[in-house]
């Protein structure tokens, strides 16, 4: 079950914790659920509504975002990690205190931590293993050149994608924080003794051999399924790093190549010298082993390869992409109109960025792979692929004998392939933005039913697959709004029939008051009735055309919002049971 299937909650129902802050920055953001809890912060699924994107959040613990400096310091030190930018590196969108919640906002990876994959498999195959090890060392080293070191390097803190089965580093910054933090936040040190240098647990300055002794634990953890160093008391372990000898990786884990021991080994060197010097010269060593142990299956040098793009073009299918982003949820996307390309001229270009890279980059920078095909097709670097035709159909509801219109709208239409309920959440996101109410879902047999009232409309959306196509069927129904216009213009007219009585009422005493006036009271009689009757008649048709009025306009809406909801599903069905599994 991926994050996606996961509705947006309604605020109500979180937790005491969550209900704040997932009001604070409701403007923004939305939060779907807990993802973690630590000592240094909580993390939480939410979907950025500018963008209409998934991404992760980790709060500050309301324990320490008490303390000024140490907020300051989680801010400083998560906007300084914000400004790398690597493939290996979760990105930081921004960070931010709203309502004394301080918070960072980071690329949301969907996957799982390399702890958890070692512990559901036991142990990490060797050629797995080294590609992670090689990732995470190059991202490090991508952190060192702009001097900043990790000092929090754990299983926990590298991700690895399901799609593309890269690992990830994450919480830059964070072990910063922690220096300065009290030492009394909750599981702060828990799970990190582990992965500690001995110059850490001795107190010496701590540079990035730190951080390469720390990711050989993680080499070690990952392919032996234990840790060099373990105890049942975490000093017994912090004790450990400093004074005990290491235990050789093949003394442990036979099965592990040898060039890929012989780094663990250089990795976990007690003294930083003796270790690699640099993540650069990691990156080296590990390269070199890969290449060892895949030598026997090594691919054949004829495998294709996508072509190359020049800078300027990769960045200006970044940038359409994302336009194509912002445009989710106000307007339906456009076709892809593919251009042509020279051919010749692509075949000889020798630097820039492959097609393959430019959409794994867009992809990790949060860009969903529908929008950057569609870029890279209008570019002429993808193949075109056949757009599904939305085929809407006509239903004329009965006439209200009143208005002379339908006083319930209705938008059908019917799409070729049929969507996954995974991809029912991101519906319902464009239901709630298009209507700016959170209603109320139930999905039931890969069906969906969305229902939402406010001032006198009732809306009900449903969308199930039949015969291989996905069925839309939105039905809005304005009959208490037109009970409650109709009220309120009969108490106009009403009150201004009152009015103008109140008038004559006054004008037939002024014989009264003034002596040697005359006035007919009967002419007055005849044009107060006749006055009354025009007014009467006359609040019959100006309702009606109110009414009118009013049924475009909602109908004119409900369009706009069937053509963005059918085009959202339109991008997301697929041909067959196989294809939807994967969905």
């Amino acid at each position: 079950m991926t994050a996606i299937e996961i509705p947006t909650p309604d605020p109500r129902t979180l937790d005491d914790v969550a209900r704040p802050f997932a009001e604070a920055i409701a403007s923004q953001y939305a939060i779907k659920k807990l993802i973690g809890r630590g000592g240094m912060g909580i993390v939480y699924l939410a979907r950025d509504k500018r963008l209409d994107r998934l991404v992760a959040i980790k709060t500050l613990p309301p324990e320490l975002a008490a303390d000024p400096a140490v907020r300051e310091r989680f801010l400083r030190e998560t906007r300084t990690a914000g400004r790398m930018s690597h493939p290996n590196i979760v990105p930081i969108f921004g960070a931010d205190e709203v309502d004394g919640h301080v918070f960072f906002v980071m690329g949301y990876v969907e996957g799982e931590s390399l702890f958890t994959r070692v512990r559901a498999q036991k142990r990490i195959e060797p050629a797995d293993a080294a590609r992670y090890l090689r990732d995470v060392a190059a991202a490090l080293a991508h952190a060192h050149r702009r001097g900043i070191v990790h000092r929090d390097i754990k299983a926990e803190n590298i991700l690895i994608d399901r799609a593309t089965n890269r690992a990830l580093v994450t919480d830059f910054g964070i072990a910063r924080l922690a220096e300065a933090a009290p030492l009394t936040a909750t599981g702060q040190l828990l799970g990190t003794v582990y992965y500690v240098s001995p110059e850490q647990v001795s107190g010496e300055p701590v540079d990035a051999r730190s951080d390469v002794y720390s990711l050989g634990i993680v080499g070690f953890f990952a392919l032996s399924g234990q840790f060099p160093f373990d105890a049942e008391l975490a000093s017994a372990v912090l004790v450990a790093h400093v004074t005990r000898p290491t235990p050789p990786l093949a003394s442990i884990a036979p099965h592990v190549h040898p060039a890929l021991c012989a780094i663990i080994d250089k990795c976990l060197a007690k003294t930083p010298a003796q270790r690699f010097a640099t993540a650069d010269d990691l990156v080296e060593g590990l390269d070199a082993a890969i290449h060892e142990i895949d030598a026997p299956a090594a691919p054949p040098l004829s495998a294709p390869r996508s072509p190359l793009i020049s800078d300027t073009e990769a960045h200006a299918v970044w940038q359409r992409a994302a336009e194509l982003q912002s445009l989710t949820g106000s307007h339906t996307r456009p076709d892809a109109v593919p251009r042509s390309r020279d051919r010749a001229k692509d075949a000889v270009r020798t630097s820039g960025y492959r097609v393959d890279d430019v959409r794994i980059a867009a992809r990790e920078a949060g860009i969903p792979t529908a929008y950057i095909d569609h870029a890279l097709i209008e570019h002429g670097l993808a193949p075109q692929k056949p757009q599904r035709a939305i085929e809407r159909k006509s239903v004329a509801p009965r006439k209200s004998w009143f208005a002379g219109v339908p006083l319930d709208i209705v938008e059908q239409a019917e799409i070729e392939g049929t969507l996954s309920p995974a991809r029912f959440d991101e519906l319902i996101n464009v239901l709630r933005d298009g209507t700016a109410r959170l209603g109320e879902s139930e999905m039931k047999n890969r069906s969906l039913v969305w229902r939402c009232a406010w001032l006198g409309h009732r809306l009900r959306v449903s969308v199930e697959p039949a015969n291989g196509r996905m069925n839309v069927t939105m039905r809005e129904s304005i009959r208490r709004m037109v009970l409650g216009t109709t009220g309120a213009t009969l108490l106009a007219f009403g009150g201004v029939g009152a009015g103008l009585g109140l008038l004559l009422n006054q004008v037939m005493q002024l014989p009264s008051l003034l002596p040697g006036f005359e006035l007919n009271r009967g002419d007055i009689e005849t044009w107060a009735t006749v006055i009354g009757v025009a007014i009467g008649l006359g609040a019959f048709p100006v309702s009606r055309a109110i009414v009118r009025w009013l049924r475009e306009q909602n109908a004119a809406h409900l369009h706009t919002l069937a053509e963005l909801l059918s085009s959202k599903i339109r991008d997301g069905v697929t041909d067959d049971e196989g294809e939807r599994s994967k969905a």
